[in-house]
């Protein structure tokens, strides 16, 4: 594992959030090809997805995109943990390997605006004050939660796509 946060921190020193602008995924990283395309192709077909990595990239965020699974029968997860890298605050996405296509992209864009919700916050600065956040802020119910800007933004992020696949028929 200390090698792996070790590429973490020089990855956060290459990027910084003045390179993350809009349409520039550099914010957002998946760990495997098919979730790299993944986010390139949701950052092209939906505006809100774009919108959210250069917001991740101006909150000072990095967010890595994993396979893997989140237990609790739940596809898709945004971890707890943070790591603080200089001025950067490094969070990580798991996504089920089921997850494909648009649900893949959809899904994503979820766990991004939980992402953003976390960088937004100041005091988020670990599990436990992160879990203390959402407790304030949205319905828990043991380790996991959920909130109406999530649910929205993966609304409008599916409606886009499916507009941009109408269109490019």
């Amino acid at each position: 594992m200390g090698k792996w946060l070790g590429f973490l921190v020089i990855a956060a020193v290459w990027v910084g959030p003045a390179e993350a602008q809009a349409g520039d995924s550099s914010s957002v990283r998946g760990t495997h090809p098919e979730l790299t395309g993944a986010i390139a192709d949701a950052a092209e077909q939906s505006p809100t997805f774009k919108d959210l990595v250069a917001a991740i990239g101006s909150a000072g965020g990095l967010v890595y995109v994993h396979h893997g699974t989140c237990g609790r029968n739940v596809r898709a997860c945004l971890l707890l943990n943070i790591t603080q890298a200089g001025p950067f605050r490094l969070l990580n996405i798991r996504i089920d390997q089921r997850k494909k296509g648009r649900d893949l992209m959809i899904a994503i864009g979820h766990e991004l605006r939980h992402a953003l919700e976390v960088l937004s916050e100041p005091g988020a600065v670990d599990a436990d004050s992160i879990r203390i956040f959402y407790e304030r802020i949205a319905p828990t119910e043991r380790y996991s939660f959920e909130t109406q800007a999530a649910i929205e933004t993966e609304l409008k992020i599916a409606d886009e796509l499916r507009t941009y696949a109408r269109v490019m028929r």
